[in-house]
């Protein structure tokens, strides 16, 4: 099997990286993986991760969510109901971030035609929801599993990656990565190509798990999140500061994704095999939510909002 061996950082390109932990696969494969971290950017990276023609094996399961929207299991069904509330939230994140940061798009006016690219869409269920609410969408989404979903469910025709090429300078007003960095492997190069599709007023959102989480410091190893090796980078602050800065990105505002606590330590506990996951889940969730109104940055997932330079 084809692997990347990274003998520098994949984000900042320095040689100081050593090795970090070893983290199992405990959603599919059950293989081991090694996770390096580089002592100047602060990213973590999976050494020796398939590269992008092996990857798909790592994401065909019954079971993984985010292409299939199966419903099967209380874990499932938590997710989903989860997943409603989140959605809701996103769109008036996004309201108040256009309101604050670019008042002269008025999305409201008849003469603009919102446009939003989602990368990474899944089953399209934001996109329904912004379609909604009356913006032009667009959505990219490696998984053919999960592009006919959308197509089934929400009547939205999602693309492949290679579509990304096609699309006009500036075109979007809004670009969205919920979830998705983590996952990607050409990291430099899809960050470049979201600079090139971004109007000159827009903003990007990036919401990306986090490592240095208070709910990561309870379960190590067995903390959901890691998903590997699915996520090939797991990003701290200064990590995303840095990548976004060599791409002439400013951070606008970084917001805790609190809700997400819920659902990776309900998980987090599973694989950890607690006598209660769900109670200790929960509390464990509880407590990291808590923290992270005192300690933002130590917030299971963070929300980067991010424009151009």
């Amino acid at each position: 099997m084809p692997y990347i061996h990274h003998s520098t950082c994949p984000v900042c390109s320095s040689a100081a990286i050593q090795f970090c932990t070893r983290v199992q696969d405990h959603a599919i494969s059950k293989e081991w993986f090694d996770l390096w971290s580089c002592q100047h950017c602060q990213t973590l990276f999976i050494q020796d991760v398939p590269d992008e023609t092996e990857i798909a094996t790592y994401y065909h399961a019954d079971n993984y969510i985010s292409h299939t929207d199966t419903r099967k299991g209380i874990l499932f069904k938590a997710y989903h109901m989860a997943r409603w509330f989140t959605l809701h939230w996103k769109y008036q994140t996004i309201q108040k971030a256009i309101h604050t940061y670019v008042p002269g798009l008025d999305l409201h006016e008849k003469t603009v035609q919102p446009r939003v690219l989602d990368m990474g869409c899944g089953t399209g269920s934001f996109l329904h929801m912004m379609q909604m609410h009356g913006w032009q969408t667009e959505g990219i989404e490696p998984s053919e599993t999960a592009r006919n979903v959308a197509k089934k469910k929400y009547q939205l025709n999602l693309h492949p990656p290679a579509q990304l090429e096609q699309f006009p300078d500036q075109h979007f007003h809004l670009i969205t990565l919920w979830h998705v960095l983590e996952h990607i492997h050409a990291l430099h190069e899809n960050l470049s190509v979201m600079y090139r599709l971004l109007h000159e007023q827009g903003l990007l959102f990036i919401a990306v798990p986090n490592y240095t989480s208070t709910d990561e410091r309870f379960f190590g190893n067995y903390w959901a999140a890691y998903d590997v090796p699915r996520h090939v980078y797991h990003f701290a602050p200064q990590s995303m500061q840095t990548l976004l800065a060599a791409h002439q990105f400013d951070i606008l505002k970084i917001i805790p994704m609190r809700m997400d606590a819920f659902y990776i330590a309900w998980l987090s506990a599973k694989y950890a095999r607690q006598r209660l996951p769900f109670a200790y889940g929960m509390i464990t969730a509880f407590i990291s939510c808590l923290a992270s109104y005192r300690y933002p940055m130590r917030a299971s997932s963070l929300l980067y909002i991010v424009h151009k330079s």
